[in-house]
């Protein structure tokens, strides 16, 4: 056999080798890389899927803590029950902080409206316009706190005979001291019952 024979058997049987090596060897192995590649792919979907249900689950659970501190002031301001004699406490707090000096309460008959039931407190102070005028601010925002919803009706004025001096008043002339009377609505839950008994009076006597 000569030489150039040599050299083209050598020629064929490393043809040979590479189309063996090919379908034997590196076929398969891109056939596994394909495969590893596309598991690679599935598995990022689904990290991707969990990573925004796991977000979704956060947003909800943010969102149901402000749901529950809604709930919880709501309550506050419209509780289940009337619970009188702390609001009464409440009311003569706001008045000792406005200034007014506290005359007496009387609760009223409740009275069922849509959805919620009313309950009427007839109060009496006395004090000073600007006295009042705090008062009623303080009222107002009272629900802010979060604290009871209250609605002031029925606001009466009568001069009670007497004047404060300009100092005390924050004023540079005095300020004549009235006699007030309103009505104050809490307000209660319809799922409540507002207690039913005859109306009381608790009263203050007037430095």
């Amino acid at each position: 056999m000569n030489r150039r024979w040599r050299t083209v058997i050598l020629a064929v049987i490393l043809v040979l080798v590479v189309v063996l090596s090919w379908f034997f060897v590196l076929s398969p192995l891109r056939g596994k890389i394909s495969d590893t590649e596309q598991s690679i792919e599935a598995e990022r979907d689904r990290l991707a899927a969990a990573q925004a249900k796991l977000a979704q689950a956060e947003s909800t659970r943010l969102e149901g803590a402000k749901n529950r501190a809604r709930l919880i002031a709501l309550a506050k301001m419209v509780p289940t029950a009337a619970e009188v004699p702390s609001l009464i406490i409440q009311i003569q707090d706001l008045a000792e902080q406005a200034g007014l000096d506290f005359i007496a309460v009387s609760p009223r008959e409740p009275s069922g409206a849509e959805g919620f039931q009313v309950v009427p407190l007839q109060v009496e102070f006395r004090g000073t316009f600007f006295d009042l005028n705090d008062f009623l601010y303080r009222v107002e925002h009272m629900v802010a706190g979060p604290g009871r919803l209250l609605a002031v009706k029925d606001l009466r004025l009568q001069l009670g005979g007497q004047s404060v001096a300009g100092e005390e008043a924050g004023l540079g002339e005095e300020s004549p001291l009235l006699d007030i009377s309103m009505t104050l609505y809490a307000f209660v839950t319809a799922a409540a019952k507002a207690p039913s008994s005859p109306a009381t009076t608790t009263s203050t006597t007037a430095p």
